[in-house]
């Protein structure tokens, strides 16, 4: 039987192995940092491992920790759902969705759901991580990719297209009539996910090499999402790729234009939980919304 003591010092490990930070678990747990560190300190003396590896920009877990994440992680996800399973709390349904899908997609359309199914609390998160279902942190998580993923039921709900997009006023001013035009123009480049601009390249049917990034080339800049990546492109800072079709609505106001052609993308949109728990209510009550309101729009289109 663990103590409190040793209960508490495990939420602080599986709190900081989650968000790779001790002022992060601080925060959550509403204790300080150096009380996140003290907690791991003794869970370290006690197993006799080092569980990370502390570094002047923070901290990595040590082989020991990420043996410990794993159990620590379906431990307290398991704790998670059976709270969720009690009383009121069973109507809840915790979302996780890639930024880009939902800012252009998801929450625009949410009030439709909420309206339709009034009983379910719906808490939503815009993560580019990829959300750990086992870990019992979501319950449904939208995720972009191939679908390839071990121990998880995945259904492709929206096939994306990458597409050049920039402001009217740069695509004027660069006089970007064609495909080759692009060569002449600054390009936005997006980490960490997304179609790179050479792949973008070869399914146009030009040069790759023209659109490689490379010293001395065009100028251009470089983003941490297609968030990011299409309010520069609205800016003037030069022309990002986004994906059809999540940038309607900016096509439809004249904020973006298209300046090139639609290339299929490796990855899609994934409507992604725990196999076990596609016949829960509120998980069916949402896929069949989602499959309906993008059967709606690809009709609409």
């Amino acid at each position: 039987m663990l103590t409190s003591r040793e209960l508490l010092a495990l939420q602080a490990f599986e709190l900081a192995a989650r968000t790779g930070s001790f002022k992060a678990a601080g925060e959550e747990l509403h204790i300080t940092a150096s009380a996140v560190s003290h907690r791991i300190a003794g869970l370290e003396r006690q197993l006799g491992e080092k569980l990370f590896e502390r570094g002047p920009r923070g901290v990595v877990l040590a082989p020991a920790g990420r043996q410990l994440a794993g159990t620590t992680g379906r431990a307290f996800g398991e704790l998670a759902r059976a709270m969720a399973q009690q009383g009121e709390g069973s109507r809840r349904l915790r979302v996780s969705a890639v930024p880009i899908f939902a800012s252009h997609w998801l929450l625009p359309r949410l009030g439709q759901f909420l309206d339709a199914h009034p009983a379910i609390e719906l808490q939503v998160e815009a993560s580019p991580r990829m959300a750990d279902m086992e870990a019992g942190l979501v319950d449904v998580a939208l995720r972009y990719g191939d679908g390839s993923w071990p121990d998880v039921a995945a259904e492709k709900v929206l096939e994306l297209r990458a597409v050049p997009v920039t402001s009217p006023a740069l695509a004027r001013r660069l006089k970007l009539k064609t495909p080759i035009d692009l060569l002449r123009a600054p390009l936005v480049r997006v980490s960490p996910f997304g179609m790179s601009w050479t792949e973008w390249a070869k399914g146009a049917g030009l040069a790759p090499d023209g659109f490689a990034e490379r010293r001395g080339g065009t100028k251009g800049v470089q983003v941490d999402g297609m968030g990011p990546a299409l309010r520069a492109a609205m800016h003037g800072l030069g022309v990002a790729l986004a994906f059809d079709p999540l940038i309607e609505s900016e096509i439809a106001s004249g904020a973006l234009v298209r300046v090139g052609p639609q290339v299929p993308t490796q990855g899609h949109i994934w409507f992604v939980c725990r196999s076990r728990e596609r016949s829960v209510p509120t998980i069916r009550a949402l896929r069949r919304w989602l499959v309906d309101e993008i059967a709606a729009m690809t009709a609409a289109a």
